[in-house]
């Protein structure tokens, strides 16, 4: 058996992770100020942001400890201050001069 030589097992991505997978991990940077070895261990224990999000407070509490799950839960189920989402604004309808 021949070795094969070192490029072919490297990553075609060369950031290792697609933007999509930064981005959820941004997003677990933000829950309710996560300390960086709990969000590893949490990003490590879930597959996906569903499952957190779906998580009980036991669950979370096995991975990132009780306060940590306290704080999570506290930030996912604080009520949303609609004010903040504000409409589209509405584009102002094009008018054609006429040629005339």
């Amino acid at each position: 058996m021949t070795a094969r030589p070192y490029e072919l097992q490297l990553p075609l991505d060369d950031q290792g992770a697609g933007s999509l997978a930064r981005r959820r991990i941004d997003h677990l940077r933000l829950l309710g100020e996560v300390e960086p070895a709990a969000l590893v261990q949490l990003a490590r224990a879930f597959p996906n942001l569903r499952a957190i999000y779906a998580a009980s407070d036991e669950e979370l509490a096995r991975v990132v400890g009780s306060v940590g799950a306290a704080r999570i839960r506290w930030f996912l189920d604080a009520p949303l201050d609609t004010r903040l989402a504000r409409e589209p604004a509405a584009e102002a309808p094009v008018r054609l001069r006429s040629a005339a």
